[in-house]
């Protein structure tokens, strides 16, 4: 990279990254300098007139040349943002986004509404661990435990714990098998499992394809995953006040809505959509 100074040298990396179709390419470019350089972001924007530091710039250019390639970018700085925090995220797990923060809200308000005061709570398909550990620290009263079918996911999970001082219970296992024990004793369940069409896989956004595809694909009709999750939510809840929220696509809406009709007769069925409108989660309300 010959840029001469860093403004410079954002702006030649915002063009390369645009070249290949990547969205918000500026912003990913600053994110990039910012990680090779180990500045914030007030210490880059103090230092765009200077010159580049050349100690870092091979690098970067290692770092610059795997999102060109569409790595995720958030595989690259090895972290994402998630309710407020940062958790460790690798090519192991699923990275956080932002509609799945619902699944959050609607847990902490649904324990909050019914006045709950001790809640079990369980998070399944857990991958980087961002929902239950942020279950786990804005409801310090409530007993987490999360389960993941991938131990490669758990290591990263239970290190994002530690790093962030939750206190949550990891099991490995598929779907609610190692909650066995907990039947009938779970007040809120989320889940934000495998929901992508398998017909769709081959069209995914690049970067979505770097990520593992056993946290993404659904089946025939993306429903593969929340069958089986379904049984396992009936047996789990407690009888009396409680929930379970799982996220899903907006494709498989309706034949989720219908599943949960059949599985759950007596509890309140809806559907919530995100900040974009979007049908997002499956509500499944008891008492």
């Amino acid at each position: 990279m010959a840029a001469k100074t860093v403004s410079s040298l954002i702006r030649s990396i915002t063009t390369r990254l645009s070249s290949v179709g990547i969205d918000d390419s500026g912003i990913d470019a600053r994110l990039l300098v910012r990680h090779a350089f180990g500045w914030s972001a007030e210490q880059q924007l103090g230092r765009l007139t200077d010159p580049a530091p050349v100690e870092q710039l091979e690098l970067l250019e290692s770092l610059v040349s795997r999102r060109v390639g569409r790595e995720p970018l958030q595989y690259i700085t090895g972290s994402a943002e998630f309710y407020r925090r940062r958790f460790s995220v690798d090519p192991r797990v699923l990275i956080p986004r932002p509609e799945t923060e619902q699944l959050v809200v609607q847990a902490i308000e649904f324990v909050r509404e019914r006045g709950i005061e001790t809640p079990r709570v369980a998070d399944i398909c857990t991958g980087s661990g961002a929902v239950a550990i942020s279950l786990a620290l804005e409801m310090p009263a409530a007993e987490v435990v999360a389960t993941d079918i991938s131990a490669g996911a758990l290591y990263v999970a239970r290190q994002n714990a530690g790093s962030l001082g939750a206190e949550v219970g990891f099991f490995e296992g598929d779907l609610l098998d190692p909650l066995l024990d907990d039947r009938g004793r779970i007040d809120v369940i989320v889940s934000n499992p495998p929901y992508i069409l398998r017909g769709a896989m081959q069209g995914l956004q690049a970067e979505v394809a770097r990520e593992p595809s056993l946290a993404l694909d659904g089946g025939d009709d993306g429903l593969d995953v929340i069958r089986p999750l379904f049984v396992g939510i009936r047996a789990a809840l407690k009888p009396g006040w409680s929930a379970a929220y799982i996220e899903i696509d907006p494709p498989i809406a309706e034949g989720v809505f219908d599943l949960a009709k059949g599985e759950f007769p007596d509890a309140s069925i809806s559907l919530l959509t995100d900040l974009a409108g979007l049908t997002r989660c499956l509500a499944v309300e008891n008492g």
